[in-house]
């Protein structure tokens, strides 16, 4: 990953006593899981599994034992190249349904980025003065309920605690003190439908919608010029999607999904997310899938992934082809 992309954040904290966050901390804006990143993030209706305590809260109701998921993504800074920083990516989540009560999560999950440059302005020539690096860690900790309260038809709602900021800051006279550090509780409510349940007309269509930050306590910052509190925008995360219902696909063992979601307060922007996915015999899989920015935020990335599955474990592995650095998750679920 790039400084110049993920050094934004804690560089307009040292710039500026306030600056706009639409999403709760950068880490809500990873997305979780290589199955549904290997998708493009599409997988608002889909949420089948207990990733779905980030995805859609609703969907802990496609569980049907226990299982746990887990994932973990690094990249080392080799010092070979000014451009590029460390960066730690770790997710897990586990879920459970309990018949006649509901559907239960928890998940956590931390995203940190290593040797970003602390730049306090430009010497005479125009070049930047840097008096050191520093690197950000954001934590988070979410739980969920999720229920079936008609055929087909179930909602779900995710709690969540974020707490992050930075480490080794130097103290700039006139901007931060030292290390800054954020704290932020929220609430997401999602409901799911498979309209499959409700009439055979429309089997293998499926709706997912996802109001994230609908209760906000805003991001409140610490060791700041002005220790402002920042407010976050509720995001109503949308999808859709539908699994071809032909006989012939059913006969070979076979499940062909098509989704689609939409995030409409990327930021300033429209996210848009494309997937697809193919199933055989229950232990195979491949997909493929595409982000697109709106608003000329930045260049669509393309995605690509593969699932094995073996008794009680599946392995899903992603390649997203990010703007600035493409990267590989490796998640590995256990249902018991």
């Amino acid at each position: 990953m790039r400084k110049s992309s993920l050094a934004t954040l804690a560089l307009a904290l040292m710039a500026s006593p306030v600056f706009a966050v639409n999403y709760s901390n950068e880490v809500l804006a990873i997305g979780v899981g290589a199955r549904a990143l290997g998708m493009g993030g599409a997988y608002v209706a889909i949420a089948d599994d207990s990733t779905a305590v980030y995805w859609n809260p609703a969907g802990l109701t496609n569980i049907k034992h226990m299982e746990v998921d887990a994932v973990q993504q690094g990249r080392a800074y080799s010092g070979s190249d000014l451009n590029e920083v460390g960066s730690q990516y770790f997710f897990m989540s586990g879920g459970m349904t309990v018949p006649k009560v509901g559907s239960f999560g928890a998940s956590i999950m931390r995203f940190g980025v290593d040797d970003i440059p602390q730049v306090t302005g430009v010497d005479s020539s125009g070049a930047p003065v840097q008096v050191g690096t520093f690197g950000t860690q954001d934590l988070a900790l979410m739980g969920s309920y999720g229920v079936s309260v008609y055929p087909g038809v179930a909602f779900g709602a995710t709690l969540k605690y974020l707490t992050g900021g930075t480490s080794g800051l130097q103290a700039v006279p006139g901007s931060v003190a030292g290390d800054a550090s954020s704290t932020y509780y929220g609430a997401d409510l999602g409901t799911l439908i498979n309209f499959g349940k409700l009439t055979t007309t429309l089997e293998g269509l499926s709706f997912g919608l996802n109001a994230q930050d609908l209760v906000s306590s805003g991001v409140s910052w610490k060791n700041t010029p002005t220790d402002p509190t920042d407010t976050v925008d509720m995001n109503p995360k949308v999808g859709l999607a539908y699994s071809l219902p032909f006989a012939f696909l059913k006969a070979n063992g076979s499940i062909v999904t098509f989704a689609f979601d939409a995030d409409p307060k990327y930021g300033s922007n429209t996210l848009l997310h494309y997937g697809a996915e193919f199933w055989y015999k229950d232990t195979l899989a491949f997909r493929g899938g595409m982000r697109q920015f709106l608003g000329g935020l930045q260049s669509n990335e393309t995605s690509l992934g593969a699932s094995f599955r073996f008794f009680v474990l599946q392995v899903d592995y992603a390649f997203i082809n990010y703007e600035l650095t493409p990267m590989q998750y490796l998640s590995m679920a256990v249902r018991f």
